[in-house]
């Protein structure tokens, strides 16, 4: 696999990670406490579960990247997970994104841009 497509398939595994990691603490309310006793709800929990799993793929593919490229070159790409999150928010979780939040993520696609041409790979 190229580089850049693992990259590529680490922000979007993140980035449906952190969607369904929302939809599945929808069902725990803004009550949620960091109480132990709820860890057999969370695990038991469809949603969080597959954005674990997610996760965890992410992962060991991120290893695969950092085992092919520069640090500096892929970590940045990491910051398109924000601008996948937020569009899958607008979508899927009906989310409303205010003006300047589409003009920052203007800029984090151009700053990805700027630093995929200028270092390469």
């Amino acid at each position: 696999m190229q580089p850049i497509l693992a990259i590529l398939t680490c922000v979007i595994l993140n980035s449906i990670a952190q969607i369904l990691l929302k939809f599945g603490m929808r069902n725990f309310g803004k009550n949620l406490s960091l109480s132990i006793t709820v860890i057999p709800s969370l695990i038991s929990n469809m949603y969080v579960i597959f954005g674990a799993v997610l996760y965890a793929m992410s992962f060991i593919l991120w290893l695969y990247v950092l085992s092919k490229v520069k640090v500096s070159y892929a970590y940045p790409f990491i910051s398109l997970s924000y601008v996948l999150v937020a569009v899958l928010g607008t979508f899927m979780l009906g989310e409303k994104l205010t003006i300047s939040a589409w003009l920052g993520i203007c800029f984090v696609v151009i700053g990805v841009a700027l630093i995929g041409v200028s270092m390469g790979g």
